[in-house]
């Protein structure tokens, strides 16, 4: 069977049922953006990251999913920054799209992480369709003014058929597209390593999401350093 490089990156989100989609509230230690107050905006950054399962934080407390761990490696390092968390497991790009109003826009961010597409590979769904969807999303946060940044699901470079390889190609051709930066890899840090995933081999532990936060941190920090 072919894998992600991800480990099937989101199979993780194909691994949670999708259930009907809640809210999804911000971050533990996260003050959504109607409760920031003036202050807190003309300081510090707000960066959504609109996900699935990988950014949710399937079966992890609050404070151990990706985007806090983040906030607290970025801050450890300087850099200042509220994440909130737009993440829902079983989400597919169209999922995404179709929330972006209330996940992205009414949380008035100054940056938009987008981390989704595993789940319409796993789903077998065209790769025109995810590629439409980011498409749409990029287009909506562009259109907003909203800076964007992608973090794209890899496939390996061998034994390709059309299908993957059309995958594969989807997110460095908008991120050049767009010209946003883009992170081909975030589970590299926890592929294949046990002690950094669930038992199911696909979502990372708490351990493992402090890993993966150190290279999503390495990729922010310029793009936050470079907002308005």
């Amino acid at each position: 069977m072919r894998r992600l490089v991800f480990v099937a990156a989101s199979l993780l989100i194909a691994a949670c049922s999708p259930s009907p989609t809640p809210e999804p509230t911000p971050a533990a230690n996260t003050p959504a953006a109607s409760e920031s107050s003036d202050m807190t905006r003309q300081d510090v950054p707000i960066i959504v990251m609109l996900g699935d399962s990988l950014t949710a934080g399937y079966e992890l407390k609050d404070d151990e999913a990706l985007p806090v761990v983040v906030e607290r490696v970025l801050a450890a390092r300087g850099v200042s920054a509220t994440f909130v968390n737009a993440g829902v497991s079983g989400d597919t790009t169209a999922d995404a799209l179709n929330r972006y109003d209330w996940s992205v826009k009414d949380a008035e961010p100054d940056l938009l992480v987008i981390a989704l597409g595993a789940n319409d590979f796993l789903l077998s769904l065209p790769p025109e369709r995810p590629k439409k969807n980011l498409t749409a999303i990029l287009d909506r946060a562009k259109a907003d003014g909203l800076p964007a940044a992608l973090i794209g699901v890899a496939i390996p470079d061998i034994d390709l058929d059309p299908r993957d390889a059309a995958y594969a190609a989807i997110f460095p051709e908008l991120a050049k597209q767009y010209g946003v930066p883009y992170q081909p890899n975030f589970m590299a840090p926890v592929a294949g390593k046990s002690g950094l995933l669930m038992d199911d081999g696909l979502h990372p532990t708490a351990k493992g999401v402090e890993a993966m936060a150190e290279g999503v941190a390495d990729f922010l920090a310029p793009v936050i350093a470079k907002l308005d």
